[in-house]
């Protein structure tokens, strides 16, 4: 008898001799394990203009978790909400793939978080206070936010995209070849603490006429004709994939229906305050 054999024979079970028997998977569990629902996000970018390195690049949607109590009391928490930081930890807190980093995600890609976030914590009916722009009349409408869709980019002729996921656009009064990005939830948090059109062309500007010198981009840029820095801010706008936040909203005094936006104040993810 071989070696093998011997063991096969040594190991074989005895007559009559109960045999153990391995306990149903289920028995098995962890009761201690559960498992929070997920859903897939479609992202308006289409991982589109992420970098090559980027987790993102290429991805069309995002898994997130359903909100728990644990993300409410972060966007309860007082010191997160007096840091302004609130919501963009309970976002961290969803995102299942912890490669994605909320600060790196474009602008539209989060808003598209945002909503779907809130629509699977406290539903999609959202009630805003709005004024009528026609007679000023102040009055409270609700918004499905199931029916906001994914804005369409325009494509405008002047507008072209390279190889490095950034747009070129000549401007007609300055003949100014300005090269652009799309900005991120980093830069909007840059952004919070200033205003005015100087500052936001500041951060998404690459370079003008291939200078990438900070110093000449803003000379060049006080030096913008208004009517060259509208042309670039609707380029930077009509080239940035996001979430449509328009909808048609119909007075309650005037009947007038006029298309505003859908605004994100405190009782979008307060909706009890």
């Amino acid at each position: 008898m071989s070696r093998n054999q011997s063991r096969v024979a040594a190991n074989a079970p005895v007559a009559n001799q109960p045999q153990s028997v391995a306990p149903p998977a289920q028995a098995q569990a962890n009761p201690f394990n559960f498992v929070t629902p997920t859903e897939m996000i479609d992202l308006p970018s289409k991982g589109e203009y992420y970098p090559e390195n980027h987790p993102l690049r290429g991805i069309d949607a995002v898994e997130v978790k359903h909100m728990t109590a644990k993300e409410e009391d972060i966007l309860t928490s007082a010191t997160l909400l007096k840091k302004g930081v609130a919501i963009d930890k309970m976002l961290q807190s969803i995102i299942v793939d912890n490669r994605i980093k909320v600060d790196d995600l474009l602008i539209g890609d989060k808003n598209a978080l945002l909503i779907a976030s809130r629509v699977f914590g406290y539903g999609s009916d959202y009630t805003v206070s709005l004024q009528c722009p026609n007679c000023e009349n102040s009055f409270k409408t609700v918004f499905d936010l199931n029916e906001l869709e994914n804005k369409e980019t325009m494509s405008i002729e002047a507008v072209s995209k390279t190889e490095n996921n950034t747009f070129t656009v000549t401007l007609p009064k300055s003949n100014f070849v300005v090269e652009f990005r799309l900005l991120t939830s980093r830069d909007e948090k840059n952004m919070s603490n200033k205003s005015g059109t100087l500052s936001l062309l500041k951060l998404f500007v690459v370079s003008i006429n291939e200078q990438t010198d900070s110093f000449y981009i803003e000379r060049a840029l006080h030096s913008l004709p208004i009517l060259d820095a509208s042309i670039l801010k609707k380029a930077y706008a009509t080239s940035m994939p996001d979430i449509n936040m328009n909808h048609e909203v119909e007075c309650t005094q005037c009947g007038d229906t006029s298309e505003m936006e859908v605004p994100l104040n405190a009782g979008f993810f307060w909706p009890n305050l």
